[in-house]
């Protein structure tokens, strides 16, 4: 996939194949490697050269890495949607393996979590896209301006622990003059365009937190054909709240409670709240150990059978903040680290780090058995995976157990 990138490079000063930049980015990704420069120390030995080389399957073996501006200075004219478009044709081809099948909600729907997050700040403007914070003294003077950049992203869940990036939209101005800034909820529209777009025929539940409780947003999940799970705040929808609330105690058999290990869970649920076009259901958790109840609104059918792993489906949202946008903030992979620049080189360097972070997830999954035996941390796993690619040289043998068709079970 990485060798169909379009390569707009002066041909006759090329020294580095497009698909040796974009794998060795990768693998820096997949090792937890958080700078470029680190990346050079790390990799840029004799071995590790070879197995790249081999692995690349290249006509004459590397003799050394490509410099950190030879990288950029491709991704710097390389568009995003070519690596977005290789991150949909992953994601196609897991969602057609039947071995994530328990992935999916009440056993038909996949569930993508969408949620934002800060990138970059910075004190002075660095590009035209940026968005801006101004900061204000009690005379309304503006004393500081903050600059920024904010992406919204949309991640498939496997196996209940693993979030997988399918839909990237970016918060973004077109200039710094627009009246009105780019904001992550016009953000979402455009994103969950490109998400039916790409996978028109995908059966998909939503898991969003308070900021998308919208009418507009029911609205375009039901012209969509997908179904919701979204946070509900009573500031949300105040109506919608207050007959929540009102009705939440009626119904004996909606509202229940038990203990497990000393913890004491309690339930309740209305169905069928009329909110202007739309029919919603709403279910309220709470928990002895926590301060405040959650609350989910959905289009879902809730019955006393099914309540309970609603409630799991819909506290899920969190991992794409813990595995998703955590692990590749802090363990790493650098995701607020300025690799470049350019903003389009940025963005590439953002989606090279989500395919790195696809196939980590995958490794770390499928020897997560030897971990536990080990006691090996993840972090340690990878640094030993890292020092075995930099020392120990691959063999045919390896080609060979690559090429074969095999099956990997998660449980």
């Amino acid at each position: 996939m990485i060798k169909g990138t379009k390569d707009h490079r002066h041909q006759s000063y090329i020294e580095y194949k497009k698909h040796v930049i974009l794998f060795i980015r990768i693998l820096a990704a997949v090792f937890r490697i958080e700078s470029m420069r680190k990346t050079t120390e790390s990799l840029n030995k004799v071995v590790c050269l070879k197995n790249i080389s081999q692995i690349l399957g290249l006509e004459e073996e590397l003799e050394e890495l490509p410099h950190w501006s030879t990288i950029n200075n491709y991704l710097e004219q390389l568009q995003p949607s070519e690596l977005e478009k290789i991150i949909q044709k992953l994601v196609v081809r897991l969602t057609r393996m039947r071995s994530f099948e328990n992935s999916r909600i009440r056993n038909k729907y996949w569930q993508v979590i969408v949620d934002g997050t800060h990138l970059y700040t910075f004190r002075e403007e660095h590009c035209k896209h940026c968005l801006k914070r101004e900061f204000k003294d009690k005379e309304g003077n503006v004393v500081r301006r903050e600059y920024y950049h904010v992406v919204l992203e949309a991640k498939l869940v496997i196996e209940g622990n693993m979030v997988i990036s399918i839909a990237t939209e970016f918060v973004e101005n077109e200039s710094q003059e627009v009246k009105k800034q780019d904001c992550e909820l016009n953000a979402f529209y455009r994103l969950a365009k490109k998400l039916k777009q790409s996978f028109p025929k995908l059966p998909i539940c939503l898991g969003m937190d308070s900021l998308y409780t919208a009418a507009p947003v029911f609205s375009l999940c039901k012209k969509y054909n997908w179904h919701y799970i979204i946070r509900f705040k009573d500031g949300s929808i105040s109506s919608l709240a207050k007959e929540f609330h009102a009705l939440k105690y009626m119904e004996p058999s909606q509202s229940w409670s038990k203990i497990e290990d000393n913890v004491t869970k309690a339930y309740r649920y209305v169905t069928g709240i009329p909110y202007q076009s739309h029919e919603l259901n709403i279910v309220e958790y709470e928990q002895s150990e926590l301060k405040h109840p959650f609350v989910f609104v959905t289009d879902l059918p809730i019955s006393r059978r099914n309540c309970e792993q609603l409630v799991l489906d819909g506290r899920r949202r969190w991992k794409i903040e813990n595995e998703g946008f955590n692990a590749q903030k802090n363990q790493g992979m650098g995701l607020e680290h300025m690799f470049s620049k350019s903003y389009t080189a940025t963005k590439n360097h953002y989606f090279l780090i989500q395919i790195g972070h696809m196939i980590a997830q995958f490794l770390e999954a499928g020897i997560k058995r030897l971990m536990a035996l080990a006691k090996l941390p993840a972090y340690q796993l990878f640094e030993n995976i890292k020092e075995a690619f930099r020392t120990v040289l691959l063999t045919k043998a390896d080609a060979e157990l690559v090429s074969l068709k095999i099956q990997y079970r998660l449980r």
